[in-house]
């Protein structure tokens, strides 16, 4: 069948399962992945991810950070240059891309047959290890844990979620923590003229938050502001630092106003909320406290982690830092055991997995106490990428084994599936000496 007698529908189906749009896909991928690792150098880890692999499309390529990461400006400055763009997808869009020309050509289009099976299962592990990326992108929590020597928590903050939490001051110190919480997308879109009220049967007021600003900080107001909150206005701030690069999330400091109304009476109180606020906004309501902040969303660990000991190893002769490491006790209920935690060798228990990630010898600080920092992260997807990557090894491996069985004139599958056997016995066997 010529292509000019194909249905609109059959032409969108040989397109997208095509095998030139699967390597158009994958230069892509790998331009992406190679001017993200050099801006990487000079904005970090976490913008470059966010700008060129989790982002549907890429608005600018930093062609200065790219230039001085291979060193040429040693031949020729050229400053800092950035090439907006607006079109080219990201690896959000071409990881979806992929994923459908897989499905169709991989799995739906490709000949079936006893010869085809070992590749088939393959595609459908590479379809396996996508839709974990995808799952991770969207479920997973990820936040830090700050512990001195001797210290215990079960809590760590978010590093992307904000939340407004107002909790009741309690008087007796034995009392159980009650706190109310408002996520930030049912505020965040209220900035300028926009107000929202939130209310509760268990507080005395109801909350009106306005003026959400994502980077701002208060800034001492004149007399003449109409939107001075005790002397001081939210500022809004960019989000681009001196190069033009987006600052990462986790730097930015956002704020708002927020105007408690009484339920009883026509008493107001109006205070600013603002993320890096060293207090939080205290509301008085006849001898009962509440304090109102805009902070990291906090979650809560089923274990708890003590830091016994903390070290850091330097390079020999230098100040630069080769390993963090940490001795920790879990702290399950009554049940205590001893881990060990270093760079890139995180513990996994009960769905989470605790990495090491800074260290602090106290001497800034001028407290002499030393610390440790914990990334937290609680991923549903957190071995689906060893489990794909095993699939694939065992469906590549049943292809080229039944190759071979045929160029060697033996039975297919009772050659292929005794070696595979055989192979996965000897690498259990392995895994189970070296755990």
């Amino acid at each position: 069948m010529s292509d000019s007698s194909k249905s609109l529908p059959a032409k969108v189906f040989a397109f997208l399962s095509s095998f030139g749009l699967a390597t158009s896909v994958l230069v892509m991928l790998l331009v992406l992945t190679f001017l993200g690792t050099l801006e990487q150098a000079e904005h970090g880890l976490v913008a470059s991810q966010a700008r060129y692999f989790e982002s549907a499309f890429i608005d600018r390529i930093d062609i200065g950070a790219c230039w001085r990461a291979l060193a040429f400006n040693a031949y020729w400055d050229i400053g800092n240059v950035s090439l907006p763009l607006y079109i080219v997808p990201g690896g959000y869009t071409l990881m979806a891309i992929l994923f459908v020309n897989l499905l169709l050509g991989g799995i739906m289009r490709i000949r079936k047959s006893p010869k085809t099976i070992g590749v088939i299962i393959s595609h459908f592990a590479i379809l396996f290890m996508i839709a974990a990326g995808a799952v991770t992108h969207h479920f997973a929590k990820e936040g830090n844990m700050n512990l001195r020597e001797g210290q215990t928590a079960d809590e760590f903050l978010s590093f992307h979620d904000r939340v407004i939490e107002i909790e009741k001051v309690q008087t007796d110190d034995k009392a159980k923590r009650s706190v109310l919480v408002i996520d930030e997308a049912k505020y965040r879109d209220l900035t300028d003229g926009k107000g929202r009220t939130f209310t509760s049967e268990s507080l005395p007021f109801d909350l009106l938050i306005t003026g959400w600003k994502k980077n701002a900080q208060p800034k001492r107001a004149d007399g003449s502001r109409a939107d001075a909150v005790d002397g001081y206005f939210i500022q809004e701030l960019p989000h681009l630092d001196e190069s033009g690069a987006a600052m990462p999330d986790e730097q930015l400091g956002s704020a708002c106003v927020a105007i408690a109304k009484m339920k009883k009476g026509d008493e107001k109180q109006t205070g600013i909320l603002w993320e890096f606020a060293a207090a939080p906004w205290t509301v008085t309501v006849g001898a009962d406290k509440y304090l109102i902040s805009l902070v990291h969303r906090t979650y809560k660990l089923p274990f708890a982690v003590r830091l016994d000991q903390t070290e850091e190893e330097k390079h020999p002769g230098t100040e630069r830092a080769r390993r963090f490491s940490s001795k920790v006790t879990k702290i399950n209920g009554d049940h205590e055991e001893k881990r060990y935690i270093t760079m890139n060798e995180p513990v996994r228990s009960e769905g989470y997995a605790v990495f090491q990630s800074t260290f602090s010898s106290g001497e800034r600080e001028g407290t002499g106490v030393k610390s440790s920092g914990f990334m937290i992260v609680e991923n549903p997807a957190d071995h689906w990428p060893l489990i794909s990557c095993i699939i694939v090894a065992e469906g590549l491996l049943l292809h080229f084994l039944m190759m071979l069985a045929r160029f060697i004139k033996v039975n297919p599958w009772a050659f292929s599936l005794s070696l595979i056997a055989a192979f996965n016995a000897a690498f259990a066997l392995a895994m189970w000496k070296l755990l």
